[in-house]
């Protein structure tokens, strides 16, 4: 899961005797949660034919207590944290956005299933008011028509009587559903607990979610030895990714980081083109823009509020 908060600094990242702006700092490490996030997606596929989701979603969430869980230790830090309730539905939202992904990035093109996977900062803005006390304006409101428009842009088959719906794009959308929640209720938790907890309760619940599933029949426990190599390969590039992510948002805004996350999308694009062969028609690069120009634009929109 992206990360949803972070711990402020003021420190300013030293290399070779001379002083890097915090600015310059964050957009580097930014960069670099972007990349570790696209190559965590290639990882994705190419596992496939070892693991289920089931497992990735597993191995993913237990690397990830695991790291949590000794980060707390490390940094004294309460991981159960206030509000509880708050934090147990965020937790189960978090979770199925994940698998939503995961299942949407196994089943449909690369670009497609990050772009739509993107449109969650406009389910963001629509949960809002129902959740929080912001409000949203009119530039936010356009910037969710852009949104929608560009979704529907993306899932338009190239004939003009039907869309192109299957199960991955209905996972994408899921996922941009889960993770427009979970930023949303992150962000009404957010003022009584640390960074680490929304990203715990993401981890613990997904750790017992997929634990039951790994013992039906059809799923099997145990993987192969070259499942365990790719099992582990998720885990790590999550841990990693999620690192890179809080130390961007420890230097930078996190408007500006995640504007900068967005690099995700032409990366998998890249990579869908050069390794799955997957092309894209006109209205999937036209949708795409739509939908990344709508979240830039609410993005912007919420730096200006803060």
């Amino acid at each position: 899961m992206r990360p949803l908060n972070h711990i402020s600094s003021n420190r300013i990242m030293q290399h070779r005797g001379h002083s890097i702006s915090p600015s310059l700092a964050g957009a580097c490490l930014a960069v670099l949660a972007a990349f570790l996030f696209s190559i965590l997606n290639v990882v994705i596929r190419f596992s496939e034919p070892y693991l289920t989701v089931w497992h990735m979603m597993f191995g993913r969430s237990v690397f990830g207590l695991a790291f949590l869980l000794l980060a707390a230790r490390a940094w004294r830090l309460n991981l159960l944290g206030r509000k509880r309730g708050i934090l147990l539905l965020l937790g189960l939202s978090g979770t199925g956005g994940i698998l939503c992904l995961t299942l949407a990035l196994l089943q449909i093109p690369l670009f497609q299933a990050l772009i739509l996977f993107y449109t969650y900062p406009a389910v963001a803005a629509l949960l809002t008011p129902l959740l929080t006390r912001d409000r949203i304006h009119l530039r936010d409101w356009t910037c969710i028509g852009l949104a929608f428009l560009g979704t529907v842009l993306i899932l338009w088959s190239g004939q003009s009587r039907q869309l192109n719906l299957s199960l991955g794009h209905l996972a994408a959308i899921g996922a941009s559903t889960g993770l427009g929640l979970t930023m949303t209720l992150t962000r009404r938790v957010s003022p009584v607990n640390n960074a680490l907890t929304p990203i715990f309760y993401i981890s613990a619940v997904g750790t017992i979610a997929c634990f039951f599933p790994l013992f039906h029949s059809e799923v099997a426990f145990l993987v192969q030895v070259q499942g365990m190599w790719w099992l582990g390969a998720i885990g790590l590039l999550a841990v990693f990714a999620h690192i890179a992510t809080n130390q961007a948002l420890s230097y930078a805004p996190s408007p500006r980081v995640g504007i900068i996350s967005m690099l995700e999308v032409p990366l998998g694009a890249v990579y869908g083109y050069i390794l799955f062969t997957e092309t894209l028609g006109w209205s999937t690069l036209f949708g795409g823009a739509l939908v990344i120009a709508s979240g830039i634009g609410l993005i912007r929109s919420s730096a200006g509020e803060s």
